[in-house]
Parts: C-alpha cells; sequence; structure tokens
C-alpha cells in the first residue's frame, strides 16, 4: 500500500521542503496551496518520479477544505500523516498599531484554520484507525517575541492545541505534534539585516541559521514509526535557541 502525506500551505518554503523529503523517501503527496507559487516543487517531483495532487485553498474557507479533504482521503490509499504549515507574520510594530485586520488575518490563518485543519484530520483518521498530525509552530509561541504579539499568540495557541488534541486522539491510535523552528532562511525572514543575522546566529548555540530542511527532518521523524510513543509534544528545531 503506497503512503501519502497531506501538506496544508505546501507554497511555503518549509512546504516546499517537507514535500520534498517525503517525495525523496517514496511518498505521494498531496497538498494545497493559496497564492504561493508550486510550479518549481512540481519540476522538482517530476524529477524524483514521484506524484503530487494540489488544491487551491483559502484556509480560511472552511467549506472548501471540508471538500478537499474528502476528495484526498477518496484518492489517497492510505495518508500517514496531516502537516498544517498555515504561517503569516505581519512586518513588525508594537500592538498599539496594529490594525484590526492585521490581527485578524494573523489569528486566523495562523490559529484557526490549523484548529479546523485538525478537526478534519481527526475526524478522517478516526475512520482510518490511524494517523500522525503535525502542525508547524514557532518558538516565538514558546517565549514570545517583541513586535509579532498577534504571531506569536497565535503560535502560542497551536501548542495548547497540539497538547490537548493529543489526548483526545490517543485512544483512537492517532499521535499529535507540533514542530516550532527558530530562525529558519526562508521568504518570511528575508527581511532581516544582515546585522540583524549576525545577532541571531551569535545568540544561538549552534551558530548558524537554520533550513527548511531541518525542519522537514524533523517532521519526517514525526511522522514514522520512528517516533510511535511521541504524542504531544512540541519540538524545537532551533539550534538551541530555548535551551537557556
Amino acid at each position: 500500500m503506497k503512503k501519502s502525506v497531506f501538506i496544508l500551505g505546501l507554497s511555503s518554503d518549509i512546504g516546499k521542503a517537507i514535500a520534498l523529503k517525503f517525495a525523496k523517501n517514496n511518498y505521494d503527496i498531496y497538498g494545497t496551496y493559496n497564492n504561493g507559487d508550486i510550479s518549481d516543487l512540481e519540476k522538482q517531483m517530476a524529477l524524483v518520479n514521484t506524484k503530487i495532487t494540489t488544491y487551491k485553498l483559502d484556509c480560511r474557507d472552511y467549506k472548501s477544505m471540508q471538500n478537499i479533504f474528502a476528495e484526498v482521503f477518496k484518492s489517497a490509499s492510505f495518508i500517514e500523516s496531516i502537516i498544517c504549515v498555515y504561517g503569516v507574520s505581519k512586518k513588525e510594530n508594537l500592538l498599539i498599531d496594529y490594525t484590526e485586520e492585521e490581527i485578524d488575518d494573523v489569528v486566523n490563518i495562523n490559529l484557526t484554520s490549523v484548529i479546523k485543519a485538525n478537526k478534519l484530520a481527526f475526524e478522517y483518521f478516526i475512520k482510518q484507525k490511524s494517523g500522525s498530525i503535525i502542525n508547524i509552530s514557532s518558538i516565538y509561541g514558546i517565549y514570545g517575541g517583541a513586535c509579532e504579539v498577534a504571531y506569536s499568540a497565535s503560535k502560542a495557541g497551536l501548542t495548547g492545541l497540539t497538547k490537548a488534541l493529543a489526548q483526545e486522539c490517543s485512544p483512537f491510535g492517532i499521535r499529535v505534534n507540533s514542530v516550532a523552528p527558530g530562525c529558519i532562511e526562508t521568504k518570511m525572514t528575508s527581511f532581516l539585516s544582515e546585522e540583524d543575522k549576525k545577532k541571531i546566529i551569535n545568540s544561538t548555540p549552534l551558530k548558524r541559521l537554520g533550513k527548511s530542511e531541518d525542519v522537514a527532518n524533523a517532521v519526517f521523524f514525526l511522522s514514522s514509526n520512528d517516533s510511535s510513543f511521541i504524542t504531544g509534544q512540541i519540538l524545537s528545531v532551533d539550534g538551541g535557541a530555548t535551551t537557556f
């Protein structure tokens, strides 16, 4: 039986890296994207002879999300994991300078949509009698980030979601975990100046920025049988930044 994974947020740098990690390990890929470009990912999938099925989705549209989940589970022979990579951040600002619309946008995408996706994953994995749900959080959800209050709050919410849902899912053989990346070299962090990057590197015990592949490796581990006794955990991929 061919294994598959379902990645929500496929067009992000981390989403693409996760897809490639699984593809290179002989998984079929299902995924959603919204405004991002996935043409390069589709070409890479062709090079490793991997089947990829994609759906355009605004994660705030729950009805469309429901329809896509139904299509994926009807099409795939076995979904091993559902991985929620949704994440958006606004320009760094004091909370008093954020508009109501900006706050709503961050919370709806980073938290509300992930709760709803987890709900659907739970429903389908109960029928399948197994499965792994993995939410991509952030170390800002652990210790907070000044001028990133809404983002930090939304990612902290994923910790509560992951730990609570893990307890609900465990009687059904379903595991729920989260990966909390530190400063990863992606489009989201491309605004950082060289000086800012140096400061981050100097404060990171492993003395480098992370790569999307570092996050993908952690996700692959949490999806596999190698982590079969792990649930309700937040795995920080941050070079040791949250160690102290």
